[in-house]
């Protein structure tokens, strides 16, 4: 729990003002570029596969739509992933820029050796794959990867969407993105899914409701924020830089639907045991479901 704590700290800390968020997205820029300049992150590939073998399943995607990758990250690894199998023209979004080239290389070249290893597809579709990761792999910038697929990369600090036109996109997509969205800022951002997306266009999202403090302290339970109050997680462990909206998933459901969206599919892909953990008042009227899920997958359609 000490390391849970000091991590809390160190967050807030970084959180404070102005100048310390842009330290702390440099030193992250810094160390987590090298980090994914020597290897993959865990569980990567497997992840991406399960997004887009979702979407497959709830017949969201084909060839020629024009998609949006909700914060887009470091290597823009959703998007370039779904477009080895589907010809999808991506909007990237995110609110700072983050972007690492030589992660992005580095990520496509292990791609490459373990596509074959651990993705079950038929062999022209991987044949296809193999081939547009070698013409990645032959760009020198992130621009001339723009330029090569036609993409287009956004950025807005604020979040808001309002550079996307109204009815211009087919699909969005997110994978560990929605969680970190500003709980007062959830509404807003899904009336800009609503409005950017076609008719009968969809969006699919990876959520991860766990605790993320716990990425610091593997001791701690995996839901360990439901043990606080409102009031004690906002004044001990709230922070601006690794933010969290402990949000869960009956709630995104419910958000989706009001903002009137079809739930096309929603189900709780990970859940964490709930024996033991206290439970704060202020998590007292969720189901049992609810507290224990860490990971959602939920596809909505504009009606």
């Amino acid at each position: 729990m000490l390391k849970y704590v000091a991590a809390a700290q160190a967050l807030r800390a970084f959180s404070a003002t102005d100048g310390t968020r842009r330290l702390y997205r440099s030193l992250a820029n810094r160390v987590g570029g090298k980090n994914r300049g020597a290897a993959m992150r865990p569980g990567y590939i497997t992840r991406a596969e399960r997004n887009l073998r979702f979407i497959e399943e709830c017949g969201a995607i084909h060839d020629g739509m024009h998609a949006l990758e909700l914060g887009t990250g470091w290597v823009h690894w959703e998007a370039f992933y779904t477009r080895l199998f589907y010809d999808v023209q991506f909007t990237l979004f995110d609110v700072w820029d983050n972007r690492q080239f030589v992660g992005f290389l580095n990520y496509a070249r292990q791609l490459r050796l373990r596509l074959r290893d651990e993705v079950d597809r038929p062999e022209a579709d991987l044949v296809k794959a193999e081939a547009l990761i070698d013409q990645a792999l032959s760009m020198k910038s992130f621009e001339d990867f723009y330029r090569w697929l036609g993409w287009r990369y956004v950025i807005d600090p604020t979040g808001s969407l309002r550079d996307i036109e109204d009815s211009s996109i087919d699909l969005i997509i997110s994978s560990d993105v929605l969680e970190h969205v500003d709980a007062g800022a959830v509404k807003g951002l899904t009336h800009d899914m609503y409005r950017i997306l076609r008719q009968g266009g969809a969006a699919s999202q990876q959520i991860v409701e766990g605790d993320h403090l716990c990425i610091y302290d593997r001791a701690v339970h995996p839901k360990n924020y439901i043990r606080y109050t409102d009031r004690q997680w906002r004044w001990f462990f709230e922070n601006q830089v690794q933010y969290v909206n402990r949000i869960q998933h009956s709630e995104w459901v419910q958000l989706f639907r009001s903002g009137g969206f079809e739930i096309v599919a929603d189900r709780i892909t990970e859940r964490a045991d709930l024996a033991g953990i206290r439970v704060s008042p202020r998590f007292a009227g969720y189901s049992d479901d609810d507290l224990a899920g860490t990971v959602s997958s939920i596809l909505i359609r504009k009606p």
